[in-house]
């Protein structure tokens, strides 16, 4: 690859031997080139289309341009440290939208402007524990490496991204209107068992990972077509488990009016075994 120009020393515009050009992100990639100089492809971290249908637009490449040195940097650490832990992949997109995120809430803080939203914390520690565990180990990593200390209000804002990301870019009104509905159906059914129910249990992880993927479904308009079910099973499943049953009756009541989404039986008959696993333990203790 050749340089063609500098963004600053961990970033510059390239060509490839098709005459294609590339952002490259690497440490010192670009320092003390000069247009046709080949460049260290070892030093190279990640590298970006320019242009083309497959590359970045110019708002784009303005803002990877415009990311400074030292987050550009870290990055490569916080991807190293997120998608392990996130067990995904990175794409550039993602990268681009997590490092300019990560450079503005640096500039806040510079700013003595601070996030302090803290009406959905529970809401996503219980949810996204492995984002929000995620998110609070890239603040600790930025703040050691930047000298400075970014306010643990950050983690909120950053979990969400984390959550996109897990989830394939969904948006970020998408992931806030996930946990309320989630948060509303946990409210649903504690309230009418009368319980508190446990967040370390196994089962509740399954009632937690099924609703949220039940919900992306729903709001990528991706769910199944209905199932028909036996008749005779669900109104065996209806006898068996009646509290269940008015409590999934309730929670479909709820996702109607909130969201117009009407409960195919199938998802009902789902939603219904979830319930009874997640509350019949601590019911017998």
């Amino acid at each position: 690859m050749k340089f063609q120009k500098n963004f600053n020393n961990n970033a510059a515009l390239v060509e490839d031997g098709q005459a294609l050009e590339w952002i490259v992100i690497g440490n010192g990639v670009g320092f003390g080139k000069h247009p046709g100089d080949l460049v260290d492809e070892s030093k190279i971290e990640r590298r970006f289309i320019a242009t083309g249908s497959k590359g970045f637009d110019a708002t784009q490449v303005q803002a990877l341009t415009e990311i400074n040195a030292k987050m550009l940097t870290i990055m490569s650490e916080i991807v190293t440290l997120v998608e392990p832990a996130l067990d995904t992949k990175i794409n550039d997109r993602q990268y681009l939208i997590l490092a300019d995120h990560l450079q503005f809430a640096v500039k806040r803080i510079n700013a003595h402007v601070t996030l302090n939203d803290q009406s959905l914390l529970w809401e996503l520690r219980n949810l996204f524990p492995t984002e929000y565990k995620t998110a609070q180990q890239t603040i600790q990593l930025i703040n050691q490496k930047l000298g400075f200390k970014l306010p643990d209000g950050e983690a909120v804002p950053l979990t969400y991204h984390f959550v996109n990301i897990k989830n394939g870019d969904s948006e970020i009104e998408d992931t806030m209107t996930m946990a309320k509905l989630v948060a509303n159906i946990i409210g649903i059914v504690q309230k009418n068992y009368g319980i508190v129910l446990d967040e370390e249990s196994f089962n509740y992880s399954r009632f937690i990972s099924h609703l949220r993927y039940f919900i992306i479904r729903r709001l990528k308009k991706t769910q199944e077509t209905d199932t028909q079910l036996d008749p005779a099973l669900l109104a065996m499943m209806i006898t068996r488990y009646p509290q269940a049953y008015q409590v999934v009756q309730q929670i479909t009541a709820f996702l109607k009016l909130e969201m117009d989404w009407t409960l195919q039986s199938d998802e009902e008959v789902y939603l219904l075994l979830h319930i009874w696993r997640v509350t019949q333990h601590q019911q017998t203790e």
